[in-house]
């Protein structure tokens, strides 16, 4: 997996790069929408800087987020009391393998691709066996990840893209750009992430930053979600709930619920 602490490095820099994600202007909504018609606790592995919590708590939702990026619960601890709902988000600082919960939860929830930072199916198997014991009988798991795309990723693999321009503390223009590396036979993409602050005389304050993801086939998720005891009510190709077409949707949103007891 991931090192949890990785995305510490992104915590300053992470709400823009999210922002700068076409997919975040579409699942919020359908996040949000799930954890409110939740019958009982509500938690969020992967929560971050809280973009989805948070709304999730202004609409009167209490949620538990779980990351293992203390940074980025610091930054979603400033979010919650900013909007006004800190007693409505309970922070854990735990690895999605092995996290435990006070009760048993109606819903657990791993939003934007977070999964794909599980990086062998050693490590999936860990997590949906956790989801699993921490769910009550018959509760919901509802995760996405992307499609991938090899003709997209032959067109971008080792291009430069910008991503996005901000301002930052010190009110100085930064860039934020990012790279993609494919390694195919592990499925594995390394994204190199760097932030160029300009002076007023055109030099830049350079930083770097990386995060390993990988991609999985829905076949391949489907297999590993039945091997460790959910049942799948519904496959969505987008956020909007259409039916995934394989060859076509460019998204796979899983919604299921726990059956089996091991």
């Amino acid at each position: 997996m991931t090192r949890p602490d990785a995305y510490d490095p992104f915590a300053d820099v992470y709400d823009l790069w999210v922002a700068s994600a076409p997919v975040t202007r579409r699942n919020a909504g359908f996040y949000v929408e799930e954890y409110l018609k939740a019958r009982g606790p509500v938690v969020e592995l992967g929560v971050g800087t809280g973009r989805i919590a948070v709304e999730a708590a202004q609409r009167g939702r209490a949620v538990t987020g779980v990351d293992g990026s203390p940074r980025m619960l610091e930054r979603c601890r400033e979010r919650a009391r900013a909007a006004g709902v800190e007693a409505l988000v309970t922070l854990v600082e735990a690895d999605l393998r092995a996290f435990t919960l006070p009760e048993p939860a109606a819903l657990i929830a791993i939003p934007f691709h977070t999964i794909g930072a599980l990086l062998t199916d050693d490590d999936l198997r860990a997590c949906l066996r956790q989801v699993h014991g921490q769910l009550a009988p018959g509760g919901r798991f509802v995760f996405d990840h992307f499609v991938f795309d090899p003709a997209l990723a032959a067109r971008s693999e080792g291009v430069p893209q910008l991503r996005a321009e901000a301002r930052d503390a010190q009110g100085r223009p930064l860039l934020l750009w990012k790279c993609d590396r494919f390694d195919h036979e592990r499925r594995h993409i390394r994204i190199v992430v760097w932030t160029d602050a300009v002076e007023p005389d055109g030099r830049a304050d350079r930083r770097y930053r990386f995060l390993d993801l990988r991609w999985i086939e829905p076949d391949r998720m489907r297999a590993l979600l039945d091997e460790a005891g959910f049942e799948v009510e519904a496959l969505h190709g987008d956020f909007d709930r259409r039916p995934f077409e394989p060859g076509a949707s460019t998204h796979q949103v899983w919604v299921t619920r726990a059956l089996r007891t091991f």
